[in-house]
């Protein structure tokens, strides 16, 4: 309960802030047919971790990356993603690799409402159903997540549009559940360049038995069933059209426990339809 509090006065303490015009964003949805897409290649490896390194010494992650907007009503979004992996894990002087597609999400988003500030809820499904977690190094870690989120959006104009965003995660089986909350901003710089930044963190609300997290972490570090965790996301993008846009971000893992230190690159090609 005290982490929850913490959080809860973290996030209202920035709430004094306030979407690039461009992109969709937290509680805004699609207008009805409207399409976002982003293709992206990530690049993540670390040589440390927040907290014992209980036999680990490197991991490395690189995949590509797709997230997808759909518009069924001007209310109502269904967004999905997943990526396809290459990831290679050093513990205890042995390698492993493994590749193929991980977690695939499913969502639905619904907007309540629009003014003075966006508001809207979102129900989210993590289905593991596209690899093996019994492989020495599994994609993922074969819990079904299901999420709850409520997501606070305000436009500032030309000063740009701020995010606020919390969220409850029931994790199936051995992984602890999870309270996640994000906070957002984004500015248009000039009519074709913007940016954007985001504190994206995860809280894990149980204990598990130190000897099952260890076991887990040597299966593969990247996926604790327990952990705190807290990304720090800054994006820089520009307009190459209407439709379309390239991006590139850095990711960095600022505070956490039970989990791994490091950055993620990425480079990424936004459609908008």
């Amino acid at each position: 309960m005290n982490k929850l509090k913490s959080a809860f006065f973290s996030l209202a303490a920035v709430t004094a802030f306030a979407m690039p015009t461009q992109a969709l964003a937290g509680a805004w949805t699609a207008k009805k047919g409207a399409i976002y897409s982003k293709a992206a290649i990530n690049y993540f490896e670390t040589s440390s971790r927040f907290g014992e390194e209980n036999g680990f010494e490197r991991f490395r992650d690189i995949n590509f990356s797709y997230y997808l907007e759909y518009g069924i009503e001007d209310n109502l979004t269904f967004f999905t993603s997943t990526a396809v992996k290459d990831i290679r894990n050093v513990a205890n002087g042995q390698t492993t690799d493994n590749f193929g597609i991980g977690d695939v999400d499913l969502g639905l988003r619904y907007n309540l409402v629009n003014e003075p500030f966006v508001f809207s809820v979102q129900g989210l499904f993590k289905a593991p159903f596209l690899y093996s977690e019994d492989a020495d190094l599994p994609l993922g870690n074969g819990q079904i997540d299901v999420e709850g989120r409520a997501l606070l959006g305000k436009s500032l104009g030309k000063l740009g549009y701020f995010g606020l965003e919390a969220g409850y995660r029931f994790r199936a089986d051995d992984p602890v559940d999870e309270f996640r909350y994000l906070i957002e901003y984004g500015i248009d710089l000039t009519d074709q360049a913007y940016f954007r930044t985001k504190l994206d963190g995860t809280i894990g609300l149980g204990d598990v038995d130190q000897d099952v997290i260890d076991l887990a972490n040597l299966a593969n570090p990247s996926l604790p069933l327990a952990f705190d965790l807290g990304k720090l996301e800054y994006t820089v993008g520009y307009k190459l059209s209407d439709r379309w846009s390239m991006e590139l971000s850095g990711t960095t893992n600022v505070y956490g426990n039970n989990t791994l230190t490091g950055t993620t690159v990425q480079f990424a090609i936004v459609g908008q339809f």
